[in-house]
């Protein structure tokens, strides 16, 4: 039984952490915050808008483009973020 449960318990294990993986990798990419689905959690709670740009999509673009151009000033001033 054991030598049955151990093969299945690194295979999940291995799937999980290459799960995260990639959502860390896509998060690094898009520089994006995750975003919930529509008819999740946040609708049953109420909090339907968004508590990052508050609906808002262009919010969302500008903060990413303050970020950006901050970065780099830093970056020319030899300072890190």
């Amino acid at each position: 039984m054991l030598s049955q449960l151990l093969p299945m318990l690194a295979i999940t294990f291995t799937v999980f952490i290459l799960f995260f993986a990639f959502m860390g990798i896509g998060y690094m990419v898009k520089k994006k915050p995750l975003k919930g689905s529509c008819g999740g959690v946040a609708k049953l709670m109420g909090d339907e808008q968004c508590s990052f740009c508050g609906d808002d999509p262009n919010k969302c673009d500008s903060l990413m483009a303050e970020q950006q151009e901050n970065a780099l000033r830093a970056a020319q001033l030899g300072k890190s973020v």
